[in-house]
């Protein structure tokens, strides 16, 4: 009795961080709480807590963006590309080895990392930001249906957006990611992955990311803009350090 107390004690504190820094950058919860939980439960359980969780927390984190409208029609092609991708990749997952996939992406977000850190770093003008979202949507959905890791490439792309600031980045992620969370989560629901005692835990688990996000809204004020850009790039070196990561385990 005593030890599981601790275990939800624990998951929450895990899921309180990953609202914190998804209140704060717009990214980074399930990259911060699945290791945390999966110290205490088995990795599979820990993935799929996190989906309502995830979920809730775009969704609210996109209505409350002042900009929605402008979000939307500055990214909605990226959107669409983003679902077509997805829907590719889980048809192709059987057939492709997900371990080279991840080492390339891996190696890819990692060198971009660098590049965006040095004076060479690539910037997209306007009218490129249309084209480039189909493209980098597309890719996002193919290697999130594959591996379920959608966020790398979204990253790569908005921070390559030369005008936009960070509370417009955070709804343009969020907008996004809904478009990729929302179809993977009916999925687990679809295959029976999510139901009984894990369904009512990720129900629950919306309360400490909720929580999370509002203290890390308030601590995204504090921050300054060069400083946002920094945090993402280093939150980008982390996705594709573990890209790698798993690309090497096989896990």
């Amino acid at each position: 009795m005593a030890d599981s107390f601790g275990i939800i004690l624990w998951c929450g504190f895990a899921l309180f961080c990953g609202g914190l820094i998804k209140g704060t950058l717009g990214v980074g919860t399930p990259l911060l709480t699945v290791p945390l939980m999966a110290l205490v439960l088995p990795a599979q359980s820990a993935v799929t807590l996190m989906a309502m969780p995830v979920v809730a927390a775009n969704l609210w984190q996109a209505g409350k963006a002042p900009n929605i409208r402008a979000i939307l029609g500055r990214f909605w092609p990226a959107s669409a590309a983003l679902l077509c991708g997805t829907l590719l990749g889980t048809q192709i997952l059987s057939v492709i080895d997900e371990q080279l996939l991840l080492l390339s992406v891996g190696t890819v977000v990692i060198l971009f990392t660098f590049l965006q850190a040095s004076s060479l770093k690539l910037q997209l003008k306007n009218q490129w930001v249309v084209p480039a979202g189909l493209v980098f949507g597309a890719l996002s959905g193919l290697i999130g249906g594959i591996s379920s890791m959608f966020g790398p490439m979204l990253i790569v792309y908005l921070v390559s957006i030369r005008d936009l600031g960070k509370d417009d980045f955070v709804s343009a992620i969020s907008f996004l990611y809904v478009c990729a969370v929302v179809p993977w989560t009916l999925s687990l629901l679809a295959l029976g992955l999510l139901k009984g005692p894990l369904l009512v835990g990720s129900l629950t688990g919306i309360i400490p990311v909720l929580i999370g996000m509002r203290a890390g809204q308030m601590l995204r004020k504090r921050i300054s803009e060069d400083r946002f850009q920094h945090l993402i790039l280093l939150i980008l070196l982390i996705s594709g350090a573990s890209m790698l990561w798993q690309s090497h385990t096989g896990s």
